[in-house]
């Protein structure tokens, strides 16, 4: 998709929140950010040994509850007063897909490069799911041209044709968040970050 011409991906702002996405804490954002800072907490030292951590368990309700209790999110779709739809300050222009439950790494790395070399929707920042099973996409959208809701609608039924990927329907609101992780193959709209 092309972006729309006042869209400018280095100045989208989210809502990044601490650990503890069901504790008070967890309501009220840490810090408004853009992706360079999502991108900062991806890639930190601290980041990397939860990671490790959390797929080193190897009982699913454990790693659940590790990555509740332990994992950063954010909510990509925009800047947010609290987590809430009705908390919603700006949205960023940004949607966050989640293909989850994927057979094995092989199967992870294909649904990766086919996300990232659609022919329709720009890869603005990609990785796999902290328990290593998914992948989560962040996409750009254009509100002029439709709803959060349609686009979400839109874009999972172009990943269910195009592809056969099954995305998650659940992360449909705006309000959604997404856990974070670090991963050594992130990938990030190179505008943001110039290697």
């Amino acid at each position: 998709m092309e972006d729309s011409p006042d869209f400018d991906i280095t100045k989208a702002v989210v809502s990044l929140f601490g650990a503890g996405i069901n504790s008070p804490n967890g309501q009220k954002p840490a810090k408004q950010g853009t992706l360079l800072d999502v991108y900062n907490w991806m890639t930190s030292m601290r980041l990397m040994n939860l990671t490790h951590e959390l797929r080193a368990i190897e009982d699913e309700k454990a790693q659940k509850a590790f990555k509740v209790e332990k994992l950063p999110f954010v909510t990509f779709s925009g800047q947010f007063s609290y987590r809430n739809a009705k908390g919603l300050i700006t949205h960023s222009g940004l949607q966050c897909f989640d293909i989850d439950h994927l057979a094995n790494k092989d199967e992870v790395w294909r649904v990766r490069k086919q996300l990232e070399t659609d022919n329709f929707f720009e890869t603005e920042l990609m990785f796999t799911s902290p328990r290593g099973n998914g992948v989560k996409w962040v996409t750009h959208i254009d509100l002029t041209r439709g709803t959060h809701e349609q686009w979400y609608a839109a874009i999972r039924e172009h990943l269910r044709r195009a592809y056969g990927i099954e995305a998650d329907p659940m992360p449909a609101s705006v309000a959604s968040s997404c856990f974070l992780c670090w991963d050594a193959n992130l990938v990030i709209n190179p505008k943001i970050i110039a290697f």
